[in-house]
């Protein structure tokens, strides 16, 4: 695997134990939606932000904008007031902004002429089905709304790890046909 991949699935891959965290998180009774929400954005900012610095020579930019776009979701959660509907417009805000981002990366793929474009066009297509029912479960108690939010970011994880190994795979079975 390349240093961009093994980064790449690092990444997913604590992204998934984050994720994972937040489904734990009502039965422990904890049911403050704010404070989960700013440590799921602090951790996407920070996981995204250092994937981007640890890969900048491959001029890969969806993690730095996936950081800046976390980072203006952290930023409204604090300013505006919190209630399930502004959370509900943040994080469709969020999601409409992340598939702008994952078409652009399926973009990129298409004008290259490589296949991978193929699954990211899907990606793109699950991240927001779940992105939109997400959106739309989000109008039932703290705890629910919590496990809802755990399984988006879970689905967004699992959508995640499915690039670098793609491309691994891809790239493995084109050098053993040569």
């Amino acid at each position: 695997m390349k240093k961009k991949e093994v980064i790449d699935l690092i990444i997913s891959l604590a992204l998934f134990v984050l994720a994972s965290c937040i489904l734990v998180v009502p039965v422990l009774k904890v049911s403050d939606l704010k404070t989960i929400l700013i440590i799921i954005f602090c951790f996407y900012i920070l996981f995204k932000f250092t994937q981007f610095i640890l890969i900048f020579k491959e001029h890969d930019y969806e993690s730095l904008f996936t950081a800046l776009v976390s980072i203006i979701a952290l930023i409204m959660i604090n300013v505006l007031t919190f209630n399930t509907k502004n959370v509900v417009l943040i994080l469709l805000g969020w999601m409409a902004l992340m598939c702008v981002i994952k078409l652009k990366k399926a973009d990129f793929y298409n004008d290259r002429h490589n296949k991978m474009w193929i699954i990211r066009l899907f990606i793109l297509f699950v991240f927001l089905i779940s992105g939109l029912l997400m959106g739309i479960n989000l109008m039932y108690e703290a705890k629910v709304q919590i496990i809802v939010i755990g399984y988006f970011f879970l689905i967004n994880s699992i959508l995640d790890a499915i690039d670098p190994i793609t491309d691994y795979l891809m790239r493995s079975k084109n050098e053993s046909h040569k």
